[in-house]
């Protein structure tokens, strides 16, 4: 699944065609909850995409928005991230394979690609395996604190 970049805007008519692909109704409502979280940075939450989309959808309410988020979550539109305060379901646009860096600070979640890294965990589990279970994905949550001056690799 492709992920938007941040200054071409999805035309309504992509919108359409990415919720037809995932088997879901293009209504007004999803069209504007699915502009939002491709528009919003980093990994939103269902209350800061209603806050977006009310000034296009004022009678839309954030159990509408929940509602979207979640049949998008189980269409494989949008993957569910989990927060470091654990409490608040946040979302990410972006489906392709990564991880997350997860600042105790500023609460951000940083997205981090390291072929090298997914190939190592791959050859690990392929060499020890787990007794019982077959792993068809993983991804690593690891948290810390972003250093003054210093971004990390995405």
């Amino acid at each position: 699944m492709s992920h938007f970049s941040d200054h071409l805007p999805p035309s309504p008519g992509h919108l359409r065609a990415r919720l037809a692909e995932a088997g879901l109704r293009a209504t007004r409502q999803r069209l504007v909850i699915l502009e939002s979280l491709l528009h919003l940075p980093g990994h939103p939450t269902a209350e800061q995409v209603h806050r977006r989309v009310v000034g296009q959808e004022p009678s839309l309410s954030l159990g509408t928005v929940y509602k979207a988020l979640d049949s998008f979550v189980a269409a494989g539109l949008t993957r569910r991230v989990a927060s470091t305060e654990g409490s608040c379901r946040r979302y990410d646009a972006d489906c392709s394979a990564h991880h997350h860096l997860f600042c105790t600070d500023t609460q951000e979640i940083i997205d981090f690609h390291d072929p090298q890294l997914d190939t190592l965990i791959q050859e690990f589990f392929a060499v020890r395996g787990l007794q019982g279970f077959q792993a068809q994905s993983f991804s690593l949550h690891i948290t810390g604190n972003k250093l003054a001056g210093d971004e990390p690799r995405k």
